[in-house]
C-alpha cells in the first residue's frame, strides 16, 4: 500500500493527461520509476478496490453516509491536535472536495470555481496553516452556532483569537465563543445583529472614518473605505493604524482599523493551506467522492508533516514542499524499486594510490591542452587540461578517469593472478 501510495504522489509531481500512460514504454514520455515499482495492472486493481471502512459497520442517524471515511478522521484528526501546540492565531473556513456524483450532501457555490463538491469546514494555525481540526458538511440541519462549536471545541478555556469568515460571524456567536474563554473577529453581516446605532451612524461616513460601539468585550465597527466594512471583534479596540500608501511610505492620512489589518494578516493562514493543497496533490479522476475525500485527508496529513518538519528542523529549513513530497514518496517506494541515483559531481578526490588530477602546466601557455588518452583510444579528438599526476597521462575529469582507471586495475588484476 505504502508503494500505491508512493506512485500516487509522483502523480500529483509528474503530470500527464491519463494515469495509464506512467506506464508507457515510449521513450519520449515513459517514466521508468513506475513499472519497476508496480505493474499497471495491480495499480488499476487497487485503486478501482480502494477502500478505508468495514463494510460490515455502518454509522446510524443523519450522517451516516460519513462512515466510508470517518475511520480516517477518527485516525488523523487526534493526531493533528495532540502533537502540535498552535500558536494564539487560529483561522477559521471552509474547504470543497470537488464532487459532481448524486450525493445528498453535496453543496453547489457558485462563485467558486470548484462548484460542486463536499464542504469542510476547517480550523488552522494562522501562521503556518496547520490544520488543528475539521468536520464535513453532511447537510444534517444543524444550526451553524452548533456546526462551528463542534470544530473550535478542543481548544476552549485557552483564549485563542479566531479569525473567521463572515459567514460564520454574529453576536450570538462572539458571545458564545467569550464564555468559552474563546476570542473572535471578523467580518460581520448587516443581518447577524449589529446595532441599530451603527447602522445609522454609517449612512453618513465619509471614507477614511469609523463608527463603533463596545457591549462588553464586543465590538462592532463600521469603516467606510471604497465601500462600508463591518467588524466584530473581541479581541480589538477601535485603533487605528497608519499603513503604506501607493508610493510604500507610512503616511497617518491611509489609516486602517487594527482590526481589520490584523482580519487580514491573520486569516491568510488558510489561502497558504488551499495553496499548498490545491499545488501538489494526490488527486486522482475518479467518480466516487468517499476516494476523493481520502486522497484529500492525506494531502492534509502530508502538509501537517511538512509543518512539523520545518518547525523541528535546526536552523531554517529551505526544503520546499514539492522536495518534502519526493522525499516522503522517495521513502514510501521501495528502495529496490528505485534506480540507483546519480552522485553529485565534485572536484576529483584522491584514490587509495593517490591517483588524481592536477593542471597541465606548460611554461609559455596560459590554458595548456593535451589529447585525453581515453577518447584518442575511442577515436576522439579531445583535448583536456587535466593529467594523472601518478600516470602521467592526460584524462578528462569524472567519466574519462574513472573509466582510465577501473581498465587500470582490471589488467592489473589479471597479472596478480
Amino acid at each position: 500500500m505504502k508503494k500505491f501510495l508512493g506512485l500516487l504522489l509522483l502523480m500529483g509531481q509528474i503530470k500527464k493527461s491519463h494515469w495509464r500512460e506512467y506506464w508507457t514504454t515510449d521513450a519520449l514520455i515513459e517514466t521508468p520509476i513506475f513499472p519497476q515499482t508496480m505493474t499497471r495492472n495491480r495499480f488499476e486493481q487497487i485503486l478501482r478496490f480502494f477502500h478505508i471502512a468495514d463494510d460490515t459497520q455502518s454509522m446510524d442517524g443523519a450522517n451516516k453516509e460519513l462512515w466510508i471515511v470517518k475511520p480516517l478522521m477518527d485516525h488523523f484528526i487526534p493526531k493533528f491536535q495532540s502533537i502540535y501546540a498552535p500558536k494564539q492565531q487560529l483561522s477559521m473556513n471552509e474547504a470543497i472536495v470537488p464532487s459532481t456524483g448524486n450525493l445528498r450532501f453535496r453543496k453547489h457555490n457558485p462563485a467558486k470555481t470548484t462548484r460542486y463538491g463536499v464542504l469542510l469546514r476547517m480550523l488552522s494555525e494562522s501562521e503556518t496553516g496547520y490544520i488543528l481540526n475539521m468536520e464535513v458538511y453532511a447537510g444534517s440541519g444543524k444550526p451553524s452556532i452548533e456546526s462551528i462549536t463542534s470544530v473550535i471545541q478542543p481548544y476552549f478555556g485557552r483564549w485563542h483569537h479566531v479569525y473567521q469568515d463572515n459567514y460564520y460571524n454574529s453576536v450570538a456567536m462572539a458571545n458564545m465563543l467569550y464564555e468559552n474563554q474563546t476570542l473572535v473577529c471578523g467580518i460581520i453581516r448587516a443581518n447577524r445583529g449589529i446595532p441599530t446605532v451603527i447602522k445609522d451612524k454609517s449612512t453618513a461616513l465619509q471614507r477614511g472614518e469609523i463608527a463603533y460601539v463596545r457591549n462588553g468585550p464586543i465590538m462592532v465597527l463600521a469603516w467606510k473605505n471604497k465601500r462600508l466594512i463591518n467588524m466584530i471583534s473581541t479581541v480589538h479596540d477601535a485603533s487605528m493604524k497608519p499603513t503604506r500608501n501607493k508610493k510604500r511610505v507610512f503616511s497617518s492620512a491611509a489609516s486602517k482599523p487594527t482590526c481589520v489589518l490584523d482580519h487580514s494578516k491573520y486569516l491568510a493562514g488558510d489561502d497558504r493551506t488551499g495553496r499548498y493543497l490545491a499545488n501538489c496533490h494526490v488527486f486522482r479522476k475518479t467518480g466516487k467522492w468517499y476516494k476523493k475525500m481520502t486522497f484529500f485527508l492525506i494531502n492534509c496529513a502530508l502538509f501537517n508533516a511538512f509543518v512539523l518538519c520545518r518547525s523541528h528542523s535546526e536552523g531554517k529549513s529551505k526544503m520546499r514542499y514539492r522536495q518534502f513530497l519526493l522525499e516522503v514518496a522517495r521513502a514510501w517506494i521501495a528502495a529496490d524499486a528505485l534506480p540507483a541515483q546519480k552522485v553529485p559531481k565534485t572536484k576529483p578526490q584522491e584514490t587509495k594510490e593517490n591517483h588524481a588530477l592536477e593542471k597541465i602546466v606548460t611554461p609559455g601557455k596560459e590554458r595548456p591542452t593535451r589529447k585525453c588518452k581515453v577518447c584518442y583510444e575511442e577515436g576522439l579528438r579531445k583535448e583536456t587540461r587535466y593529467i594523472c599526476k601518478a600516470c602521467n597521462v592526460p584524462l578528462h575529469a569524472y567519466k574519462c578517469f574513472e573509466n582510465f582507471h577501473i581498465a587500470l586495475n582490471k589488467s592489473s588484476n589479471k597479472r596478480n593472478k
